[in-house]
């Protein structure tokens, strides 16, 4: 039914004026000040209407505000508590909800490998005997800094010898930043001339395409870094071999470059390369000066040069084509120049002890 349209509310006292004043300018709860905007109109004689266009509310929206500030005062228009029943977001149901997006469905014996919210809900339904919608686990997950993303594979090193390597590793670096050795870490890395991809900026709706080589080819780089200054030491080769190795190995034992007596430990990996015959004697010949220690396998995220191949390639070789190996070599020779000239990057992209 229509309310009448001649409702005006009644003739409020100076107080009572004041008040809606102020709440109408002071309050940021929108229904509030439209509620007092409708009682400041039909003082001024607006017909409910004319407030109603205004507004643009309903009639029935205006006359209720008339009549409710008419039975309660000033009451009548204040936010009301909300009753309603019990929000089923309990705070077990969140406990509940992140236990199970943390475990692998198979480990709880389910016939699936992936979570969805549909999933969770009918877990939840399943396991509490609790109905809760896709939206509400979704936005559950989201308030709680969850997001679907894609997972990265991981293996674990079946090295036996793990916990003493790595305690070995933690002594070294103790010792090298103690000023006692001299620690570095040595890796190698392919350079391809078929360009590696990473997200970029991009129009909504537009992948951005990265030409590529009609035939791959390939050179390598091997880097070396002192653990507590940063120090870069780089060699590339057309072969990844232990020749490549040796030639940045050198490095650390010329002359030119020797800085102190202490002796040299370079943390290597298990690849072949390490361990060759030339390798062999060339760390007799120096054996007083410079000492290899093996990573456990399977351990890349133990070796910081790791860190620092992903800057060369986030610099260099993703999301560019060069239409030649001299212009790629070019570039990665400019990129390992700028490294070596500034340690406080490399040890900054690397993670290292500075």
């Amino acid at each position: 039914m229509s309310r009448p349209s001649e409702v005006y509310v009644r003739l409020l006292s100076t107080e009572e004026k004041q008040w809606v004043h102020r709440l109408y300018q002071q309050t940021s709860h929108a229904g509030l000040k439209s509620r007092c905007h409708i009682i400041l109109l039909s003082t001024q004689h607006y017909s409910v209407p004319q407030i109603a266009t205004l507004l643009f509310t309903s009639e029935d929206t205006v006359a209720r505000c008339i009549h409710d500030f008419h039975r309660s005062g000033l009451q009548g228009i204040l936010p009301q508590e909300r009753v309603g029943r019990p929000p089923k977001i309990t705070e077990e149901f969140l406990k509940k909800l992140l236990e199970l997006v943390e475990c692998d469905p198979r480990d709880l014996h389910y016939p699936f490998s992936t979570w969805t919210a549909e999933l969770l809900a009918l877990a939840l339904k399943e396991q509490m005997d609790l109905e809760v919608s896709e939206r509400s686990v979704r936005r559950s997950l989201h308030r709680h800094g969850y997001s679907v993303q894609r997972p990265v594979l991981s293996v674990s090193s079946p090295d036996p010898d793990y916990e003493q390597k790595y305690t070995r590793l933690q002594q070294l670096q103790q010792r090298a930043l103690a000023g006692e050795i001299d620690l570095y870490y040595e890796d190698e890395v392919d350079l391809a001339l078929l360009p590696g991809v990473m997200r970029c900026w991009s129009k909504q709706g537009y992948q951005r395409k990265i030409e590529t080589p009609r035939q791959n080819k390939k050179q390598y780089g091997a880097g070396l870094i002192h653990w507590v200054s940063g120090r870069l030491y780089w060699a590339t080769s057309d072969h990844k071999n232990n020749a490549l190795f040796r030639s940045v190995l050198s490095q650390v034992i010329e002359p030119d470059i020797r800085q102190s007596v202490r002796k040299k430990y370079v943390v290597v990996d298990t690849y072949r390369i390490h361990f060759a015959k030339p390798v062999q004697a060339f760390l007799a010949e120096h054996q007083d000066e410079i000492e290899l220690v093996c990573l456990p396998t399977y351990s890349p995220k133990l070796n910081p040069v790791e860190c620092f191949w992903k800057h060369l390639r986030r610099q260099v070789t993703h999301n560019h084509f060069f239409q030649s190996m001299e212009q790629l070599m070019d570039a990665v020779t400019s990129f390992f120049q700028d490294m070596a000239a500034a340690p406080d990057l490399v040890s900054s992209v690397a993670g290292l002890a500075a």
